[in-house]
């Protein structure tokens, strides 16, 4: 047992009939998320449901790319309380105001019901992401695949990853929710100074929603690729914003959108 899973008897049904096994599955826990308001008091803004590993740069990645700041954040900036309840202070302030009700592992925080999204500077697109082969598009996505540990373990979690020019990936991170994973993966960036997110690609194990993509426009990443398919809000805001996606993934092909 480890942080991100446990161990638990539960029934499995094999064509040799029922019996009572010990299965790994999948954490998921309410993380509180605080930061400091308008007023300069710190206050619990939102609730996620999530794995509970890498959590500071969850809330790091989270407030981010979600446009609650508008500056990286430094890891000094957190810290991690563990009581009753699983908490993540920010020490600054942000100006949203608190969520009523738990972010869950399955939805984003999708605060922009008219689904736009405002970047100051136009993000720049990288070629070398546009105009990449389907070969090295496999490549990279089973490179994270195989790095997705508690997936091989129990799974019942989400996987993503940056993608750089020269082909490696890094900051590989697992969450309960697909969304929780990114920020985590952009959080890990954050806090390497000498991350620049126009030089890579995110790469997702699972679908890209309107809410991938937002997040990649707000920290100014050009493409995205992902094993499962993409949305048409999703398309929507990528063409709007320049985002080179590339979903459904395989050996035999892919869809693309882009220039």
């Amino acid at each position: 047992m480890s942080d991100d899973n446990l161990e638990i008897p539960l029934i499995r049904l094999t064509d040799r009939g029922i019996s009572i096994q010990k299965e790994t599955i999948v954490g998921e826990v309410a993380v509180e998320l605080h930061a400091m308001n308008l007023q300069n008091t710190y206050e619990m803004y939102s609730t996620l449901l999530a794995t509970p590993t890498d959590l500071v740069e969850l809330h790091a990645g989270h407030i981010y790319s979600e446009g609650y700041i508008d500056k990286k954040p430094s890891r000094n900036c957190f810290h991690l309380q563990e009581n009753v309840s699983i908490e993540v202070v920010y020490n600054g302030q942000i100006n949203i105001k608190p969520r009523e009700k738990i972010v869950t592992s399955s939805c984003g925080a999708c605060n922009h019901p008219n689904l736009t999204v405002i970047r100051d500077k136009p993000l720049k697109h990288d070629s070398r992401f546009a105009d990449i082969d389907l070969q090295n598009l496999t490549i990279a996505l089973e490179l994270l695949t195989h790095s997705m540990h508690l997936f091989q373990q129990s799974g019942g979690c989400h996987g993503s990853a940056l993608l750089s020019v020269d082909g490696s990936i890094y900051f590989v991170s697992e969450d309960i929710g697909r969304h929780n994973a990114v920020d985590k993966t952009i959080g890990k960036a954050m806090f390497a100074e000498s991350t620049i997110f126009e030089n890579f690609m995110l790469l997702l194990s699972g679908r890209c929603g309107w809410d991938i993509v937002a997040k990649c426009v707000r920290v100014g990443i050009p493409a995205i690729a992902s094993l499962g398919a993409f949305s048409s809000a999703a398309v929507n805001l990528a063409r709007e914003h320049n985002v080179t996606l590339y979903g459904f993934v395989t050996k035999r092909g892919a869809w693309k959108v882009g220039y």
